[in-house]
Parts: structure tokens; C-alpha cells; sequence
């Protein structure tokens, strides 16, 4: 018999967390921080900027340039089904009300990560834009619940489960997570349509996070669940 790993003696110790249905009403896609700011462009100008050989950067970024182009791409094709099957749609934007680092929350502030309004990194990636009946919450923090009404319209609506996708893993996608489990909702999170910049925090986190306190799948295999749903 092999060694005995402390994964092995978690998953012999824990429950699972019991897998739920994706219904049409109850439950909610939720994109986080899809926008420019996620995007390898403006991490690779900044580091520039700071006086890093281009060349260099570009190498070092080129893994998460691609996973990130990867996960863009998955979301884009859960966001297709989701709106064929009448499921709902909530875009959460990194993006501060005005220009004033005064209204950013200090957590960000302390850090310089201020994304005033209608700027260019708080755009939208193309791949996931919003329809204009699709509803969208802006925040200045990190996960989509604190200092947001997000809880408050979601029950609301009667949503009970979430499908999670977006940037990046291992902060604002993780802390939504979190939080969401911790309030009730059941949740689904998207292992590659999410992206962080080093693979294995991507991976500590899916790992962390499965059947502990949600369900994580892929992309094809939430598609399939989605496309077995009766049309509206």
C-alpha cells in the first residue's frame, strides 16, 4: 500500500459537498472582475513601466496569458448557454464610484489599486460584455458580496446557487466564494474558467476549495448540465 498523503486522510475524513442542480430561476452566473484590468496587458505595461526588460516580462507572463485567454474563452461559452437557457446574469466590475482614492476601499487604496470610473482597465473584455438587461455591480474591494448590495438583490431575485467564473483565483474570485458558501448559497465554481497568475496558487485554491465548501467543475461539464436544461 502506498504512503498514506494528507489529502488522502482529508478526503477519507470529510464529507463531500453534495452536488445541486443548476435551475433556471434559482440559480445565477456570476462573472467577476471579466474586465481589461485582469487582462495580461496592462501587467505586462506596468512592469515596463518599472523599468523590467520587455522581453523578460513577456516571457514570464506568457503562462498566464494563455490560461487567462483559456478561461476568457470558457466563460465566454457559459455566458452563450446561460442566456440561451434564461439563466441569470450578474457582471461584478472592480470599478470605483468616482475618482477620489477616498471612496476605494482602503484595503485596495493601500496598495494603489484604484480603478476610477469609465476607464480603460475597468472596461469590459469583449468576449463577455454585458447585454444591457444583464445586471452589473461594481465594486472596490475584493470579493463580490462585501460592501456591495449583491446578497440583497440576488435573494431578492430567489437565487440559491451560483456558477462562478473570473479573475483571479486566488483573491476576488476565492473571497466571493467564501463568502457565498459561508451566507448559504450553494456554489459552482468554474475550475478553467478562472485564472490567477501562477498556475499552482490557481490550483492550491481549486483544491482548497472542492467539496469543501462547493462544487468545482469544467467548463464541458457545466455546459452539459446547462444545455440539459429545457429551453424558455
Amino acid at each position: 500500500m502506498a504512503k498514506l498523503t494528507i489529502e488522502d486522510v482529508i478526503y477519507a475524513l470529510e464529507t463531500p459537498y453534495p452536488d445541486f442542480e443548476i435551475r433556471r430561476g434559482k440559480t445565477a452566473l456570476v462573472l467577476i472582475d471579466m474586465q481589461k484590468i485582469a487582462s495580461p496587458d496592462p501587467f505586462v505595461k506596468a512592469a515596463i513601466k518599472k523599468g523590467l526588460p520587455e522581453k523578460d516580462v513577456r516571457e514570464a507572463v506568457m503562462d498566464y496569458e494563455g490560461r487567462f485567454w483559456k478561461a476568457v474563452d470558457n466563460a465566454a461559452r457559459i455566458l452563450k448557454v446561460c442566456r440561451q437557457k434564461g439563466i441569470d446574469v450578474v457582471h461584478v466590475h472592480l470599478e470605483a464610484p468616482t475618482k477620489n482614492p477616498l471612496h476605494t476601499a482602503k484595503v485596495n487604496r493601500k496598495i494603489g489599486l484604484l480603478v476610477p470610473p469609465a476607464s480603460d482597465e475597468s472596461q469590459s473584455l469583449d468576449a463577455v460584455k454585458p447585454l444591457p438587461e444583464e445586471l452589473i455591480v461594481n465594486k472596490t474591494n475584493g470579493g463580490a458580496f462585501s460592501g456591495t448590495n449583491l446578497d440583497f438583490v440576488l435573494r431578492n431575485m430567489d437565487i440559491e446557487s451560483l456558477i462562478l467564473v473570473g479573475f483571479l483565483t486566488d483573491e476576488c474570485v476565492a473571497a466571493t466564494a467564501y463568502h457565498a458558501a459561508d451566507i448559504g448559497y450553494d456554489v459552482l465554481l468554474v475550475r478553467d474558467a478562472s485564472a490567477t497568475h501562477r498556475k499552482e496558487a490557481h490550483d492550491a485554491i481549486i483544491w482548497s476549495l472542492d467539496d469543501m465548501c462547493l462544487k468545482v467543475y469544467t467548463t464541458d461539464e457545466v455546459v452539459r448540465k446547462l444545455e440539459a436544461l429545457p429551453n424558455p
